[in-house]
C-alpha cells in the first residue's frame, strides 16, 4: 500500500500575494497545509464570498519521453531517465499526469491579464528543477502552460491589441532531472543554466529570449572601483529576481546574481546595464518603477535606485 499521511486543511501558500481583477475579483492560491501537490487556483468575490476554485493537479502531459528521456531497454539504468516502458508525458515521480505545486518555498503569485485571464507561475520539479506558468480562463478553465524557471510573477504588456508576457526562465539541473539523490548513480548532477528572460505572446508562445553570458564575478570596491574573476560561472548567471519590470517605453528591467541591473529593448535585446555589486543567493524580490521614471531594485540586502534607463 502507497504511504498515507494527513493532508491538513487548505491554505494560502505563504509567500503569495492576492491578486485583484479590475472588476474586484480577488484571486489566490491555496494548498493542503502538509501537501504542496494538491493546490488550486482561488477566485473570491469583491464581498469575500467563493466564486470559483481551479485544481493544478494533472494537467500537464509533457514528463517522460518530452522533458525527460525514457531509458532505452538496451540501457534501463540510463541516468536521469524515466524507466522502460513508462507511460509517455507522465510525472515518473507520480506515474500521472503532472501537476502545479504551490511551494512556499517561492514567491510566485497570480497575474490578472488584460484579457481578464490569469496566470501562476508553479513549481513541477521534475522538469528539471523548474515549474510551469499556468493560464486560466476568467471563469477557471484551464488554458495552457509553459514550461519555464520558476518562481516567478510575469510582468506584462499590452500592445497591438494584445499583450505580451516577460518571465525569468532560468534552467537548473540541466538537462530535465527529476531526482536529487546524488548519491543514487541513476540521478547524476549536471550543470544549471542557461539563464534566460523570456518573453511570450498572449498564447504563452516565446516571441524572444535574451540569455545572460556574463561569466565573471565582480565586486565594487570600497572607492568605487569594480575588480572582476573572469569565467566563474562558465554558464552565466542567475536571475535573481521575482518580477521584472516594464515601462511605458516597453523597457524591461530585471536583476541578475551577477550584481546587474539589465534594460532590454522591446526587441530583447540589450539596451544598458547598470552593476550593483555581486549578489550570489539573494533574495527574489521584484523591482518598481516609480511615478518618476526611477527604477528601484534590491540586491543583497541593499536598495538601489537607478534613472529611467537604468544610469546611475
Amino acid at each position: 500500500m502507497p504511504l498515507q499521511f494527513a493532508c491538513g486543511s487548505q491554505r494560502p501558500g505563504v509567500n503569495v500575494a492576492p491578486a485583484i481583477a479590475p472588476d474586484g475579483t480577488i484571486y489566490t492560491l491555496s494548498r493542503d497545509h502538509f501537501n504542496e501537490w494538491l493546490g488550486y487556483l482561488v477566485a473570491v468575490n469583491p464581498d469575500l464570498t467563493p466564486k470559483w476554485q481551479a485544481s493544478l493537479q494533472n494537467r500537464f502531459n509533457d514528463g517522460c519521453g518530452v522533458l525527460i528521456p525514457i531509458a532505452p531497454a538496451a540501457d534501463p539504468n540510463q541516468p536521469n531517465s524515466c524507466r522502460v516502458g513508462t507511460t509517455p508525458g507522465v510525472d515518473p515521480t507520480t506515474n500521472a499526469p503532472g501537476s502545479g505545486h504551490v511551494s512556499d518555498q517561492g514567491s510566485s503569485t497570480p497575474t490578472v491579464l488584460p484579457d481578464g485571464a490569469v496566470l501562476y507561475g508553479a513549481y513541477t520539479g521534475y522538469n528539471g528543477a523548474r515549474g510551469h506558468m499556468m493560464k486560466f480562463g476568467s471563469k477557471g478553465d484551464y488554458l495552457g502552460a509553459f514550461d519555464f524557471g520558476w518562481d516567478s510573477t510575469p510582468a506584462v504588456i499590452p500592445h497591438d491589441d494584445t499583450y505580451s508576457i516577460v518571465i525569468k526562465d532560468n534552467h537548473y539541473f540541466e538537462p530535465t532531472v527529476y531526482c536529487y539523490d546524488f548519491k543514487n548513480p541513476l540521478c547524476t548532477p549536471v550543470s544549471n543554466g542557461p539563464y534566460y528572460i523570456t518573453r511570450l505572446n498572449a498564447n504563452l508562445q516565446p516571441e524572444w529570449k535574451y540569455q545572460n553570458t556574463n561569466t565573471d564575478s565582480c565586486q565594487r570596491n570600497p572607492d568605487g572601483s569594480i575588480t572582476c574573476i573572469p569565467g566563474t560561472h562558465p554558464n552565466g548567471f542567475e536571475w535573481c529576481v521575482n518580477a521584472p519590470a516594464i515601462d511605458g517605453d516597453g523597457f524591461t528591467y530585471v536583476n541578475s546574481e551577477d550584481g546587474n541591473l539589465y534594460v532590454l529593448n522591446r526587441n530583447g535585446t540589450l539596451r544598458h546595464k547598470l552593476f550593483t555589486n555581486l549578489a550570489i543567493g539573494a533574495a527574489y524580490t521584484p523591482l518598481s518603477i516609480g511615478p518618476d521614471g526611477r527604477i528601484y531594485t534590491q540586491n543583497d540586502g541593499h536598495l538601489f535606485v537607478a534613472g529611467s534607463q537604468g544610469d546611475e
